[in-house]
């Protein structure tokens, strides 16, 4: 696996550097390919040089786009009050990975609206599907090596046979269920066979993952998605699609072991168990208000400490368990200004893309991101970048100038450059005259 691993580090750093030299602002799209291509390896290089590396890029992002912060202020607000926090930490080296994934989330957030109002929606979902298309090829490849060569270090579930998964576990998964949206839109609009395999194959091996989180987003991404072309003068080739997947889903359970291997890990789930540990979730909730208005251990309005939750709320009670829910999360670790400022954030986001959601694409877009963000929020971890990024990638699609008015924008453009070349010559013409004269 080292050399598998050493293999996609090295590329992911010269896809950046191209990211930089040839995408330019576009590279926003590919922000999420590149964090799930680190969280998937085991790094040889230092994590700083990664650090860097990604800072620099959502930099050059920015640098493009000075009025970017302007789309969502809250956002910005939130960035700089986690910065005034960040002195009360105990251990920042501990606390490193999140506080650099945040500071970049919630810089490229507002970033996203001021990049997707220059480009059309084609050139902009074009690059989101290719980066979502990369995801899906990365976390196949990843399965199948890790499968041949039995590595599973952290074994989910207690799967240990089958197929395997190597470093992806638990939220890890989340940003696969984006990405399948995404490219079955792709699919739906250029009919693409390469699309249609890699969603297959993708599909079959999150449902054996046994993420019924992001097994349930996955399956109604797709349904969404081909809700789209649900019209009377598209009946046909909805039922045409939708016999397609049926017959390829027959097939791959027919010729395949796949409801074996499902049944198996289905056992090995224990959802039993599992109904105890989501009681956990929904009783952090109490824990968190004994902790701030009962016990008075911390400040309601700052929180304990930035992304230090392990042991550190409900007296231990629950020993190191890290609180797992988005919404205690963040009151744990910012208090209820940061979780004003969250919600604001994401309040101004779909109020942004609701605006100027003008087809039945764009509202069934808004819809899915709603649904998956209510969703990641009760199961948690919003410091997943990878799939945090990806649904504001997507749930922006509508704020894409529509063709219409992209080419109207072209003429403009192509209109007004004679016009000033005409103004540049005439006015060194009168510049030659002055020196003359």
């Amino acid at each position: 696996m080292s050399a598998f691993f050493l293999v996609v580090e090295l590329l992911s750093y010269v896809f950046i550097m191209f990211l930089l030299l040839k995408k330019k602002e576009l590279a926003i799209a590919y922000l999420p390919a590149v964090v799930f291509a680190n969280n998937m390896i085991v790094p040889i290089i230092p994590a700083s040089v990664y650090y860097l590396a990604v800072t620099v890029l959502v930099f050059s992002i920015i640098y493009r786009n000075p009025s970017y912060y302007r789309n969502n202020i809250p956002a910005i607000i939130l960035l700089l009050y986690i910065l005034i926090l960040l002195p009360r930490s105990s251990d920042l080296v501990l606390i490193r990975p999140y506080v650099f994934s945040i500071l970049w989330l919630l810089t490229v957030i507002p970033a996203i609206s001021a990049i997707y109002r220059k480009y059309s929606r084609d050139v902009i979902f074009k690059e989101l599907n290719t980066s979502a298309m990369i995801i899906l090829a990365l976390f196949i490849v990843n399965a199948l090596v890790s499968t041949v060569k039995g590595y599973s270090p952290k074994e989910m579930y207690g799967i240990t046979s089958g197929i395997l998964y190597g470093n992806i576990i638990a939220e890890g998964f989340n940003v696969i269920a984006l990405s399948i949206f995404v490219v079955t839109l792709g699919f739906i609009e250029h009919k693409k066979v390469l699309n249609l395999i890699i969603l297959a194959v993708t599909f079959s091996f999150i449902m054996l993952s046994l993420r019924r989180s992001v097994m349930g987003i996955s399956a109604m991404g797709i349904g969404i998605a081909y809700l789209t072309i649900l019209t009377k003068e598209k009946a046909k080739t909805f039922f045409a699609f939708g016999c397609l997947a049926l017959m390829l889903g027959l097939a791959i359970v027919t010729t395949t072991d796949l409801a074996d291997h499902f049944k198996e890990r289905y056992e090995l789930r224990k959802l039993d168990e599992r109904e105890l540990e989501e009681e956990k979730r929904f009783f952090e909730y109490e824990l968190l208000y004994k902790d701030m208005f009962v016990y008075r251990d911390y400040s309601p309005l700052i929180g304990y400490e930035l992304f230090n939750s392990w042991g550190n709320y409900g007296r231990g009670v629950l020993e190191e368990r890290s609180l797992h829910g988005d919404l205690t999360s963040i009151t744990h670790s910012t208090g209820f200004i940061g979780l004003f400022l969250y919600l604001l954030m994401v309040f101004s986001a779909f109020k942004r893309s609701f605006r100027s959601a003008e087809s039945r694409t764009d509202m069934l877009t808004i819809i899915f991101c709603a649904l998956s963000f209510m969703i990641y929020t009760i199961t948690g971890r919003y410091t997943e970048i990878g799939a945090t990024m990806m649904l504001y990638l997507v749930l922006m699609l509508p704020l894409a100038k529509k063709e219409a008015e992209a080419e109207e924008a072209q003429t403009e453009s192509e209109v007004m450059e004679p016009n000033v070349r005409q103004k540049s010559l005439a006015t060194t013409k009168i510049d030659t005259q002055a020196i003359h004269s």
